[in-house]
């Protein structure tokens, strides 16, 4: 070795125990970046048309929280995601022994969650004393954007311009909450996690997903191009959720870019994991 390598090779010793040794590169590739994560949310819903939006967490230590769309992100159509706070208002009254879970309660939720039955669903609703009970439930636990303004199924509300509404804040903010028993406690948390878990819908952000276990809420309605999703991704590498709202769209590419969002989205997470 010559002289003067030698003396290269020793500036860089003395600098590296005088000044710190440089920050591990394996580190900073770990952070996961919410500008890459807007990135994918936009390349994957480049073919969508109408209204979309997008809300991507991580739980942990080092959380993530970005929130995108392709218009200022606001209330949408909740079609079937309203179910949750239905679920939600039955679990709190019957918290305060205000209602019995009994036998047909509990088959009414499996059926709602589940298979997201709207004539459970109804039966739920009134049984509970109609739409104002929701909607106080939900006020109450900060689902500011959360309305419940029509049965399932009722055209003729739709006709009178009442439809329900939702956001991907809300929706995230009732995964993640429920998630960490933040809502009910864990009794009933646990409980609610149970039925998401069995949801028979993973047709959308879940698809191509592999290696995780998923609690998940789909919400349908085509005649209004509404496609939406709100799904947990629990993987060995970190706990994920994926809230996808899109209206005045066509279904096949709103499936297909959320295909592509949840298996991209679960993906990054993992790789640059905490």
């Amino acid at each position: 070795m010559s002289s003067l390598k030698r003396f290269g090779l020793l500036c860089v010793l003395i600098g590296g125990l005088i000044g710190g040794w440089p920050a591990v590169t394996a580190q900073a590739q770990s952070t996961a970046h919410p500008a890459a994560i807007k990135r994918l949310a936009k390349r994957d819903f480049h073919a969508v048309h109408g209204r979309w939006s997008v809300k991507v967490t991580r739980l942990g230590k080092h959380p993530v929280n970005v929130t995108t769309g392709n218009r200022h992100v606001q209330a949408q159509r909740s079609a079937s995601t309203i179910k949750v706070y239905v679920m939600l208002t039955v679990f709190q009254r019957a918290q305060a022994h205000h209602l019995k879970l009994t036998r047909t309660v509990k088959g009414n939720l499996k059926r709602m969650i589940y298979y997201s039955d709207n004539t459970a669903t109804n039966a739920l609703i009134r049984q509970l004393g109609g739409f104002k009970r929701v909607n106080q439930t939900a006020k109450r636990f900060g689902f500011k954007q959360t309305h419940l303004r029509r049965y399932m199924l009722d055209t003729a509300a739709l006709r009178r311009g009442h439809d329900n509404y939702t956001s991907v804040h809300d929706l995230t903010r009732f995964l993640t909450r429920t998630y960490q028993h933040r809502l009910l406690g864990k009794t009933y948390d646990r409980k609610m996690l149970a039925l998401l878990h069995h949801c028979r819908n993973h047709s959308k952000l879940p698809k191509l997903v592999t290696h995780a276990k998923i609690y998940n809420k789909t919400g349908e309605f085509p005649l209004k191009g509404v496609q939406n999703d709100a799904a947990l991704f629990k993987t060995k590498r970190g706990v994920y959720t994926i809230v996808v709202m899109a209206q005045q769209g066509q279904q096949f590419a709103q499936y297909q870019a959320m295909n592509r969002l949840g298996r991209d989205t679960v993906r990054y997470l993992n790789a640059h994991a905490e």
